[in-house]
Protein backbone atom coordinates (compact mmCIF):
# COMPACT_ATOMS: atom_id res chain seq x y z
CA UNK A 1 0.00 0.00 0.00
CA UNK A 2 2.85 2.32 0.90
CA UNK A 3 4.39 1.67 -2.51
CA UNK A 4 1.23 2.77 -4.30
CA UNK A 5 1.07 5.94 -2.19
CA UNK A 6 4.64 6.77 -3.20
CA UNK A 7 3.76 6.27 -6.85
CA UNK A 8 0.74 8.56 -6.52
CA UNK A 9 2.87 11.25 -4.86
CA UNK A 10 5.57 11.03 -7.56
CA UNK A 11 2.93 11.12 -10.29
CA UNK A 12 1.31 14.14 -8.68
CA UNK A 13 4.60 16.01 -8.52
CA UNK A 14 5.33 15.19 -12.16
CA UNK A 15 1.85 16.35 -13.18
CA UNK A 16 2.21 19.64 -11.34
CA UNK A 17 5.66 20.17 -12.90
CA UNK A 18 4.32 19.59 -16.42
CA UNK A 19 1.31 21.84 -15.84
CA UNK A 20 3.58 24.55 -14.48
CA UNK A 21 5.86 24.23 -17.49
CA UNK A 22 3.03 24.40 -20.03
CA UNK A 23 1.53 27.35 -18.20
CA UNK A 24 4.84 29.18 -18.22
CA UNK A 25 5.54 28.37 -21.86
CA UNK A 26 2.08 29.52 -22.87
CA UNK A 27 2.61 32.81 -21.06
CA UNK A 28 5.77 33.68 -23.01
CA UNK A 29 5.14 36.36 -25.57
CA UNK A 30 6.76 35.46 -28.86
CA UNK A 31 8.37 37.79 -31.35
CA UNK A 32 6.14 40.11 -33.30
CA UNK A 33 8.07 40.75 -36.51
CA UNK A 34 7.51 43.37 -39.16
CA UNK A 35 9.35 44.11 -42.40
CA UNK A 36 10.41 47.69 -43.06
CA UNK A 37 11.42 48.02 -46.71
CA UNK A 38 13.92 50.76 -47.51
CA UNK A 39 14.42 50.01 -51.17
CA UNK A 40 12.02 47.73 -53.06
CA UNK A 41 12.07 45.74 -56.26
CA UNK A 42 8.90 44.45 -57.92
CA UNK A 43 6.29 42.93 -55.63
CA UNK A 44 6.28 39.51 -57.32
CA UNK A 45 10.02 39.11 -56.70
CA UNK A 46 9.56 39.91 -53.01
CA UNK A 47 6.94 37.18 -52.61
CA UNK A 48 9.43 34.58 -53.81
CA UNK A 49 11.91 35.17 -50.98
CA UNK A 50 11.25 33.30 -47.74
CA UNK A 51 13.47 33.83 -44.68
CA UNK A 52 13.24 31.31 -41.87
CA UNK A 53 14.10 32.60 -38.40
CA UNK A 54 13.98 30.53 -35.22
CA UNK A 55 14.34 31.38 -31.56
CA UNK A 56 15.83 29.36 -28.74
CA UNK A 57 13.13 30.00 -26.15
CA UNK A 58 11.49 27.41 -23.93
CA UNK A 59 8.59 27.81 -26.32
CA UNK A 60 10.42 27.56 -29.69
CA UNK A 61 8.89 29.38 -32.64
CA UNK A 62 9.75 29.27 -36.32
CA UNK A 63 9.00 32.39 -38.36
CA UNK A 64 8.68 32.32 -42.13
CA UNK A 65 9.06 35.88 -43.34
CA UNK A 66 8.49 37.13 -46.88
CA UNK A 67 9.95 40.44 -47.97
CA UNK A 68 6.50 41.67 -49.03
CA UNK A 69 5.59 41.68 -45.33
CA UNK A 70 3.76 38.36 -45.00
CA UNK A 71 4.80 36.54 -41.82
CA UNK A 72 3.79 33.06 -40.69
CA UNK A 73 4.82 31.51 -37.41
CA UNK A 74 4.61 28.05 -35.91
CA UNK A 75 5.13 27.52 -32.19
CA UNK A 76 5.71 24.40 -30.16
CA UNK A 77 6.72 23.70 -26.61
CA UNK A 78 10.09 22.18 -25.80
CA UNK A 79 8.70 18.77 -24.85
CA UNK A 80 6.77 18.24 -28.09
CA UNK A 81 9.76 19.62 -29.93
CA UNK A 82 11.80 16.70 -28.61
CA UNK A 83 9.65 14.36 -30.69
CA UNK A 84 9.89 16.41 -33.86
CA UNK A 85 12.88 16.75 -36.13
CA UNK A 86 13.68 18.31 -39.44
CA UNK A 87 11.64 15.49 -41.00
CA UNK A 88 8.88 18.08 -41.38
CA UNK A 89 11.05 19.89 -43.93
CA UNK A 90 11.02 16.94 -46.34
CA UNK A 91 8.52 14.54 -47.89
CA UNK A 92 8.14 11.43 -45.70
CA UNK A 93 9.72 9.00 -48.17
CA UNK A 94 12.70 11.31 -48.78
CA UNK A 95 13.30 11.67 -45.05
CA UNK A 96 13.12 7.89 -44.59
CA UNK A 97 15.74 7.48 -47.31
CA UNK A 98 18.07 10.03 -45.70
CA UNK A 99 17.68 8.28 -42.35
CA UNK A 100 19.16 5.01 -43.59
CA UNK A 101 22.57 4.23 -42.12
CA UNK A 102 24.32 3.69 -45.46
CA UNK A 103 23.07 6.89 -47.13
CA UNK A 104 25.47 9.82 -47.55
CA UNK A 105 23.80 13.23 -47.39
CA UNK A 106 24.95 16.64 -48.60
CA UNK A 107 23.48 20.04 -49.37
CA UNK A 108 24.10 22.57 -52.12
CA UNK A 109 22.01 25.70 -52.36
CA UNK A 110 18.35 24.82 -51.86
CA UNK A 111 18.91 21.15 -52.72
CA UNK A 112 19.47 18.27 -50.32
CA UNK A 113 21.01 15.07 -51.72
CA UNK A 114 21.07 11.47 -50.55
CA UNK A 115 23.31 8.82 -52.16
CA UNK A 116 23.35 5.11 -51.38
CA UNK A 117 26.06 2.95 -52.98
CA UNK A 118 25.44 -0.78 -53.36
CA UNK A 119 27.37 -3.58 -55.10
CA UNK A 120 25.80 -3.07 -58.52
CA UNK A 121 23.77 0.11 -58.27
CA UNK A 122 23.70 3.63 -56.89
CA UNK A 123 20.47 5.06 -55.48
CA UNK A 124 20.17 8.82 -55.89
CA UNK A 125 17.53 11.01 -54.25
CA UNK A 126 17.32 14.81 -54.16
CA UNK A 127 14.85 17.38 -52.91
CA UNK A 128 14.70 21.07 -53.79
CA UNK A 129 13.20 23.16 -51.01
CA UNK A 130 12.56 26.15 -53.26
CA UNK A 131 10.45 24.19 -55.77
CA UNK A 132 9.42 21.40 -53.36
CA UNK A 133 10.28 18.87 -56.04
CA UNK A 134 11.81 15.47 -55.38
CA UNK A 135 13.86 13.39 -57.81
CA UNK A 136 14.77 9.69 -57.55
CA UNK A 137 16.98 7.60 -59.78
CA UNK A 138 18.68 4.21 -59.63
CA UNK A 139 21.90 4.12 -61.63
CA UNK A 140 23.87 1.04 -62.65
CA UNK A 141 27.57 0.94 -61.77
CA UNK A 142 30.45 -1.30 -60.75
CA UNK A 143 32.23 0.42 -57.86
CA UNK A 144 33.40 -0.78 -54.47
CA UNK A 145 30.89 -0.27 -51.71
CA UNK A 146 32.25 2.41 -49.35
CA UNK A 147 32.94 1.75 -45.69
CA UNK A 148 30.53 4.12 -43.97
CA UNK A 149 33.09 4.86 -41.25
CA UNK A 150 35.97 5.43 -43.67
CA UNK A 151 34.39 7.32 -46.56
CA UNK A 152 32.68 10.57 -47.48
CA UNK A 153 30.42 11.18 -50.47
CA UNK A 154 29.01 14.58 -51.41
CA UNK A 155 27.56 16.41 -54.40
CA UNK A 156 29.66 19.43 -55.33
CA UNK A 157 28.22 20.50 -58.70
CA UNK A 158 25.09 20.00 -60.76
CA UNK A 159 24.51 20.94 -64.38
CA UNK A 160 21.01 19.97 -65.39
CA UNK A 161 20.80 16.17 -65.35
CA UNK A 162 24.53 15.79 -64.73
CA UNK A 163 25.47 15.56 -61.06
CA UNK A 164 29.12 15.63 -59.99
CA UNK A 165 30.05 13.76 -56.82
CA UNK A 166 33.22 13.68 -54.74
CA UNK A 167 34.02 10.40 -53.04
CA UNK A 168 36.82 10.26 -50.46
CA UNK A 169 38.15 6.99 -49.07
CA UNK A 170 40.10 7.44 -45.83
CA UNK A 171 41.92 4.14 -45.58
CA UNK A 172 45.61 3.41 -45.19
CA UNK A 173 45.99 5.46 -48.37
CA UNK A 174 43.86 8.55 -48.95
CA UNK A 175 41.99 8.49 -52.25
CA UNK A 176 39.73 11.07 -53.87
CA UNK A 177 37.40 10.28 -56.78
CA UNK A 178 35.09 12.35 -58.97
CA UNK A 179 31.97 10.60 -60.25
CA UNK A 180 29.58 11.89 -62.90
CA UNK A 181 26.01 10.76 -62.34
CA UNK A 182 24.24 10.96 -65.69
CA UNK A 183 20.64 11.00 -64.50
CA UNK A 184 19.24 11.04 -68.04
CA UNK A 185 21.02 7.81 -69.01
CA UNK A 186 21.10 6.24 -65.55
CA UNK A 187 24.86 5.72 -65.66
CA UNK A 188 27.86 6.48 -63.45
CA UNK A 189 31.18 7.56 -64.94
CA UNK A 190 34.51 7.98 -63.12
CA UNK A 191 36.10 11.26 -64.25
CA UNK A 192 39.04 11.36 -61.90
CA UNK A 193 40.52 9.08 -59.24
CA UNK A 194 43.65 10.21 -57.42
CA UNK A 195 45.76 8.69 -54.68
CA UNK A 196 46.67 11.55 -52.35
CA UNK A 197 49.87 12.02 -50.45
CA UNK A 198 50.08 11.64 -46.69
CA UNK A 199 48.62 14.64 -44.83
CA UNK A 200 46.87 15.92 -47.94
CA UNK A 201 43.23 16.45 -48.80
CA UNK A 202 41.25 17.68 -51.78
CA UNK A 203 38.02 19.63 -52.05
CA UNK A 204 36.35 19.71 -55.49
CA UNK A 205 34.66 23.00 -56.32
CA UNK A 206 33.26 23.15 -59.85
CA UNK A 207 33.10 21.65 -63.33
CA UNK A 208 32.83 23.74 -66.49
CA UNK A 209 34.14 24.02 -70.06
CA UNK A 210 37.60 24.82 -68.70
CA UNK A 211 37.88 21.64 -66.63
CA UNK A 212 37.54 20.47 -63.04
CA UNK A 213 38.44 22.91 -60.27
CA UNK A 214 39.60 21.73 -56.87
CA UNK A 215 41.33 23.07 -53.78
CA UNK A 216 44.19 21.02 -52.37
CA UNK A 217 45.40 21.39 -48.79
CA UNK A 218 48.64 20.05 -47.28
CA UNK A 219 49.21 19.63 -43.53
CA UNK A 220 52.31 19.17 -41.44
CA UNK A 221 52.85 16.21 -39.09
CA UNK A 222 50.87 18.01 -36.34
CA UNK A 223 47.88 18.54 -38.62
CA UNK A 224 48.44 22.27 -39.12
CA UNK A 225 47.73 23.59 -42.62
CA UNK A 226 50.99 24.54 -44.34
CA UNK A 227 49.88 25.07 -47.94
CA UNK A 228 46.67 25.36 -49.94
CA UNK A 229 45.95 26.20 -53.56
CA UNK A 230 43.31 26.00 -56.26
CA UNK A 231 43.99 23.83 -59.32
CA UNK A 232 42.38 23.39 -62.72
CA UNK A 233 42.46 19.99 -64.43
CA UNK A 234 41.44 20.31 -68.10
CA UNK A 235 41.92 16.63 -68.91
CA UNK A 236 45.29 17.23 -70.57
CA UNK A 237 47.16 18.74 -67.67
CA UNK A 238 46.86 20.36 -64.24
CA UNK A 239 47.78 23.96 -63.49
CA UNK A 240 47.77 25.93 -60.28
CA UNK A 241 45.42 28.92 -60.36
CA UNK A 242 47.93 31.42 -59.02
CA UNK A 243 45.43 34.27 -59.16
CA UNK A 244 43.62 32.57 -56.26
CA UNK A 245 46.68 31.94 -54.09
CA UNK A 246 45.86 34.87 -51.81
CA UNK A 247 42.40 33.40 -51.17
CA UNK A 248 43.21 29.69 -51.00
CA UNK A 249 43.68 29.54 -47.23
CA UNK A 250 40.07 30.67 -46.72
CA UNK A 251 38.74 28.30 -49.37
CA UNK A 252 35.44 30.09 -49.85
CA UNK A 253 35.29 30.24 -53.67
CA UNK A 254 32.39 28.33 -55.20
CA UNK A 255 30.94 27.93 -58.66
CA UNK A 256 28.94 30.90 -59.92
CA UNK A 257 25.64 30.16 -61.62
CA UNK A 258 27.02 30.96 -65.07
CA UNK A 259 29.61 28.16 -64.57
CA UNK A 260 32.22 30.38 -66.24
CA UNK A 261 33.47 31.96 -63.03
CA UNK A 262 33.92 31.37 -59.33
CA UNK A 263 32.46 33.54 -56.61
CA UNK A 264 33.32 34.17 -52.97
CA UNK A 265 31.36 36.38 -50.64
CA UNK A 266 32.07 37.78 -47.23
CA UNK A 267 31.71 40.88 -45.14
CA UNK A 268 33.72 43.86 -44.04
CA UNK A 269 36.45 43.36 -41.45
CA UNK A 270 34.88 45.88 -39.10
CA UNK A 271 31.46 45.73 -37.48
CA UNK A 272 31.26 49.49 -37.93
CA UNK A 273 31.28 49.14 -41.71
CA UNK A 274 28.21 48.95 -43.92
CA UNK A 275 30.06 47.27 -46.79
CA UNK A 276 28.92 44.00 -48.33
CA UNK A 277 31.70 42.47 -50.40
CA UNK A 278 32.15 39.65 -52.86
CA UNK A 279 34.87 38.53 -55.27
CA UNK A 280 34.73 36.81 -58.66
CA UNK A 281 37.34 34.85 -60.54
CA UNK A 282 36.98 34.81 -64.34
CA UNK A 283 38.44 31.76 -66.11
CA UNK A 284 38.72 33.57 -69.42
CA UNK A 285 40.83 36.45 -68.11
CA UNK A 286 42.38 34.53 -65.20
CA UNK A 287 41.72 37.51 -62.92
CA UNK A 288 40.01 38.17 -59.61
CA UNK A 289 37.74 41.18 -59.33
CA UNK A 290 36.56 42.75 -56.07
CA UNK A 291 32.99 44.02 -55.67
CA UNK A 292 31.31 46.07 -52.95
CA UNK A 293 28.00 47.76 -52.17
CA UNK A 294 27.03 49.84 -49.15
CA UNK A 295 24.15 48.76 -46.92
CA UNK A 296 21.88 50.96 -44.81
CA UNK A 297 23.27 49.95 -41.42
CA UNK A 298 26.49 48.58 -40.00
CA UNK A 299 26.00 44.92 -39.19
CA UNK A 300 27.52 42.13 -37.16
CA UNK A 301 29.51 39.68 -39.24
CA UNK A 302 29.04 36.80 -36.77
CA UNK A 303 25.29 36.90 -37.25
CA UNK A 304 25.34 37.01 -41.03
CA UNK A 305 23.88 34.57 -43.55
CA UNK A 306 24.73 34.85 -47.26
CA UNK A 307 23.70 32.88 -50.31
CA UNK A 308 23.67 33.20 -54.10
CA UNK A 309 20.59 32.32 -56.13
CA UNK A 310 19.56 33.24 -59.67
CA UNK A 311 22.36 35.77 -60.07
CA UNK A 312 21.56 37.60 -56.86
CA UNK A 313 23.36 37.73 -53.54
CA UNK A 314 21.10 37.52 -50.49
CA UNK A 315 22.73 38.85 -47.35
CA UNK A 316 21.04 38.88 -43.92
CA UNK A 317 22.81 40.05 -40.79
CA UNK A 318 22.09 41.21 -37.27
CA UNK A 319 22.30 44.97 -36.81
CA UNK A 320 21.54 44.66 -33.09
CA UNK A 321 20.43 41.91 -30.69
CA UNK A 322 17.03 41.34 -32.27
CA UNK A 323 16.76 43.00 -35.72
CA UNK A 324 18.09 41.89 -39.10
CA UNK A 325 19.17 43.84 -42.17
CA UNK A 326 18.23 42.19 -45.49
CA UNK A 327 20.12 43.12 -48.65
CA UNK A 328 19.55 41.69 -52.11
CA UNK A 329 22.35 42.49 -54.54
CA UNK A 330 22.23 42.14 -58.32
CA UNK A 331 25.75 40.77 -58.85
CA UNK A 332 25.69 41.46 -62.59
CA UNK A 333 24.94 45.17 -62.22
CA UNK A 334 26.66 45.50 -58.83
CA UNK A 335 23.65 47.27 -57.39
CA UNK A 336 21.26 46.79 -54.48
CA UNK A 337 17.84 45.72 -55.72
CA UNK A 338 16.30 45.43 -52.25
CA UNK A 339 17.14 46.67 -48.77
CA UNK A 340 15.02 46.24 -45.66
CA UNK A 341 14.92 45.62 -41.94
CA UNK A 342 13.20 42.68 -40.22
CA UNK A 343 12.20 44.15 -36.87
CA UNK A 344 11.22 42.33 -33.70
CA UNK A 345 8.86 44.71 -31.94
CA UNK A 346 9.41 42.85 -28.65
CA UNK A 347 13.19 43.21 -29.01
CA UNK A 348 13.81 39.62 -27.93
CA UNK A 349 17.30 38.15 -28.24
CA UNK A 350 18.57 34.70 -29.26
CA UNK A 351 17.28 34.76 -32.83
CA UNK A 352 18.95 32.86 -35.66
CA UNK A 353 18.46 32.87 -39.44
CA UNK A 354 18.09 29.22 -40.39
CA UNK A 355 17.55 29.38 -44.11
CA UNK A 356 16.72 31.51 -47.14
CA UNK A 357 14.58 30.02 -49.88
CA UNK A 358 14.08 31.67 -53.25
CA UNK A 359 11.38 30.29 -55.53
CA UNK A 360 12.39 30.34 -59.21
Amino acid sequence: MRRYKEMIIVGGIAGVTLLSYFGYAASIKGSDYEVESIRKENAEALKKVNIEIENGDIKPTQYNIQLDGQIHSESQNYITGLFNSYAADFPADFYRFLSKEDVFTSEMGSRTYGIEVKASQLNYHSYDRSTQKQFKKTLSHRLTVPDREMADIRVFHQDGMNVYVQRDDHGAKEKSTVLLLNLAKGKVETLQSEQLKTNQERHYVAVNDYGIVYREIAYDAEGVEKDSAYYLDNGKGIKRIKALDAYASEGNFNAAENSQSLIAYGASDSEKSKSIKWSTYDFKTNQVKQHKVEGQHAYRFNGSYTMIAQGKLYHIANINDSDFQVTVVDTKNESISYQGIIKDKNARKNRLVQEITVIP
